[in-house]
């Protein structure tokens, strides 16, 4: 019985060693801080068929898309959404400021999650900053 219980003790210790030393790994480097850490991008939730033919009901809630989408794809990339202080009128109204990361501007934007910003997402976004302000 004794001999049963010290090897159960031992189990226990090798389970939680390595469940610590999983939760370390996956931690990263200490001191390290990358943009992506506070990203949100899970595989499962990408949708392919979000719409992007939108009617804004303001006017500007589209202004400055098609001067960013520079690859007339319909959708603008992390590099195409640095573009937006040469693009966008009263930017900081919008979220959209030159000092506002593009990382994390992508990110609130970015409502399917797949790493680009369609004319339905940038609409949305400036739909409810105006209903905001």
């Amino acid at each position: 019985m004794n001999m049963k219980r010290q090897t159960l003790k031992y189990l226990v210790l090798c389970c939680a060693m390595a469940c610590a030393q999983a939760s370390f790994a996956d931690s990263g480097p200490s001191g390290q801080k990358s943009e992506n850490q506070y990203l949100f991008h899970p595989d499962e939730s990408k949708q392919t068929d979000f719409d992007t033919d939108v009617e804004p009901l303001h006017e500007e809630s589209l202004q400055g898309f098609d001067c960013m989408d520079r690859d007339d794809d319909g959708y603008l990339s992390e590099n195409e959404l640095d573009a937006r202080d040469e693009c966008v009128n009263n930017a900081k109204e919008r979220g959209l400021e030159a000092s506002s990361r593009t990382a994390l501007i992508l990110d609130l934007m970015d409502a399917d999650r797949d790493l680009r910003i369609s004319k339905r997402e940038f609409n949305i976004w400036n739909e409810m900053r105006s209903q905001q302000n």
